[in-house]
């Protein structure tokens, strides 16, 4: 990870990762849920291709009180790097990870017995207390209790000494549809877990729900913490929700034509000579490939950006590089500044389009993104 012009030997393909606009991000996501709603960051998959580090220290900065990691090894680069605020790992761990959990002062959502035991004995040997949520499975699927089980499951952990109930969390499985009956499903069945829940407990749990998406669309989820991911990156979780709260990308993907030459009409392109040129045309390559999370399926079908006109890829994506066709871009020069993700003059690229291009979604356009990348804080 490298400051703005820190590095004049820095290799030319690098993502760009603009901080105001994070920030700004921030600040406008927070005034929707008003100040009695907590802001968890979501920097999970190195703050989704982001940078893990410098994402946190701006988020907490900006506003945000906790951060949301996936894995142990993430709350734990966090911890090493100096940053002391809360961190939640918002997917259960599996059993022989408890004592780095205890060490690290990480707070792990927990739905089995025994690693729950586990961290209460680690707990106890360092003489402290471990903040603990639990996951309740309203209908993803994927990970939690049942709710049926819940209440059984509490009164169990709370014999634990060394541990504390923080929290009761849960993710909705949809929330972009406009038919939002599940999603409702899905919030009155939390909302009446936790009641039993607090009833045992004698005292109110903090209560997480609501994803980017719940954000936009069922600010009734909001209750005490919010847990925002794809919207603190400027993207959106799905289209219709634009105006909702206006956020900006934050991430570009930046590079240089490396080499550019003309061929004759009918030159095959690219491995597999899977295209032909159509025209006397001028090629230029860029040194960006599929092993930098570019994708592969671009080939023949995406565009970059140079001098603010659309250039087509020809030939396929290879493992470091692509090539395109300038022949309608005829005063480009080797060393012209390329975007493949982000704008240039009036036009932009963005992680929806890329994804579209590649049949995937923004997501995985933005996390992809390989570690070869260097990333330029600006």
């Amino acid at each position: 990870m490298i400051k703005q012009n820190s590095n004049k030997y820095l290799r030319p393909a690098y993502l760009e990762i603009d901080l105001k606009a994070l920030a700004s991000n921030l600040k406008n996501i927070k005034k929707r849920l008003g100040e009695k709603v907590e802001l968890l960051a979501v920097v999970k998959a190195d703050a989704y291709g982001h940078g893990a580090y410098e994402v946190s220290r701006i988020t907490l900065k900006s506003g945000a009180d906790s951060l949301g990691v996936a894995i142990l090894e993430e709350g734990i680069e966090l911890r090493e790097k100096g940053i002391k605020a809360p961190i939640q790992i918002l997917y259960p761990e599996s059993l022989g990870r408890e004592k780095k959990i205890a060490k690290y002062n990480l707070q792990p959502v927990v739905i089995d017995y025994d690693f729950a035991f586990n961290i209460n004995r680690e707990s106890a040997k360092k003489k402290k207390i471990t903040e603990i949520f639990l996951k309740i499975d309203t209908g993803m699927r994927r990970y939690g209790l049942e709710p049926a089980e819940a209440l059984d499951f509490f009164g169990k952990i709370k014999k634990l000494k060394n541990l504390k109930v923080k929290g009761v969390l849960s993710q909705f499985s949809s929330t972009e549809e406009e038919d939002r009956g599940f999603a409702e499903y899905q919030l009155s069945l939390f909302k009446s877990t936790i009641e039993q829940l607090e009833e045992e407990n004698g005292n109110r749990l903090k209560r997480s729900i609501a994803n980017s998406g719940a954000v936009l669309e069922i600010p009734q989820s909001y209750f005490d913490q919010v847990r925002v991911g794809i919207l603190l990156y400027g993207l959106y979780p799905f289209p219709r929700t634009i105006e909702k709260v206006k956020v900006h990308p934050v991430m570009s993907l930046k590079s240089k034509l490396l080499q550019i030459r003309e061929v004759p009409e009918g030159t095959s392109v690219g491995y597999g000579r899977g295209y032909y040129t159509r025209r006397k045309t001028r090629i230029g390559t860029i040194p960006v490939g599929y092993a930098d999370g570019y994708p592969r399926i671009l080939s023949n079908k995406g565009e970059v950006l140079i001098k603010g006109k659309k250039a087509p890829i020809i030939g396929r994506v290879c493992m470091d590089a692509f090539m395109v066709d300038l022949t309608d871009i005829p005063e480009v020069k080797t060393g012209e500044e390329v975007i493949l993700l982000g704008r240039q003059g009036k036009e932009s690229i963005d992680a929806e389009k890329l994804g579209e291009w590649s049949q995937s979604l923004n997501y995985e356009i933005i996390t992809r993104m390989g570690k070869r990348l260097p990333r330029i804080y600006v």
